[in-house]
C-alpha cells in the first residue's frame, strides 16, 4: 500500500495519500479537488549508499566485515 504525494491543481495544496488500488480515486482534503499531479516523492530520487564498517554498500551492515563480502 504505497504512499504518494500530490499537488491539487486547484488550490495548490500538497498532501500524502495511502492509496490501496491503482484506480482509486483521491481528492484534495483542502477543497476536495480531483485535479490532482502526483509529485516525485523524495526517497525515489537520489543516489545515496549507505555506509557500513568497512566502507559503502553493498557491503553488509554488520558490525565487523568478513568471509569476503566486503569485495576486497
Amino acid at each position: 500500500m504505497p504512499i504518494y504525494e500530490f499537488r491539487c491543481e486547484t488550490c495548490e495544496h500538497q498532501f500524502e495519500s495511502l492509496v490501496r488500488k491503482h484506480d482509486e480515486s483521491v481528492a484534495c482534503p483542502a477543497c476536495s479537488g480531483d485535479q490532482l499531479k502526483k509529485l516525485i516523492s523524495a526517497h525515489a530520487v537520489g543516489s545515496t549508499t549507505a555506509e557500513t564498517p568497512c566502507g559503502n554498500a553493498p557491503c553488509s551492515p554488520a558490525p565487523m566485515c568478513g568471509g569476503g563480502g566486503c569485495g576486497g
